[in-house]
């Protein structure tokens, strides 16, 4: 496995439980003031798909789909953007799972707001360069010619 390939699906796991944690905070909502559960659902919901289920998949994607190795680009890739659209989509996450909190339980203020647009924005950058790497991968094989007989 890449690199690339094992931070992504670890950071995945990361979310994993983080977002399972949200899930156990939001049933203490009967124990505890507040209305976690209104608070931390996108949280919940947020860390575990786009945190772990995209990730992981975006991670299996880079190790597993076919991939042309030319000497220029010898992992198939250029990895130094694979790894700034993986930092980009956890800032963008962190950044939601901060500021959705805050705004759902009424503590909206400038900084949630432009924290939202910039999680967005991070997280679109981030698909696309996947997207980008990973389109060339998938698709039928083309058959060569027959061996002479």
């Amino acid at each position: 496995m890449d690199r690339f390939s094992t931070v992504a699906i670890r950071a995945s796991l990361v979310w994993l439980v983080a977002g399972f944690g949200a899930g156990a905070a939001m049933l203490t909502d009967r124990a505890l003031p507040g209305a976690w559960r209104v608070w931390l659902a996108p949280t919940h919901g947020h860390a575990l798909f786009v945190g772990w289920f995209v990730q992981f998949t975006v991670g299996v994607a880079y190790w597993l789909l076919a991939r042309r190795r030319p000497a220029e680009r010898p992992l198939g890739y250029p990895e130094r953007a694979a790894f700034a659209a993986l930092a980009a989509l956890n800032l963008g996450l962190l950044l939601r799972v901060g500021a959705e909190p805050a705004e759902r339980a009424g503590r909206s203020a400038a900084w949630t707001a432009w924290a939202l647009v910039g999680s967005g924005a991070l997280q679109v950058a981030a698909v696309a360069v996947f997207a980008v790497h990973l389109w060339s991968r998938v698709g039928a094989r083309t058959r060569g010619r027959p061996a002479p007989r």
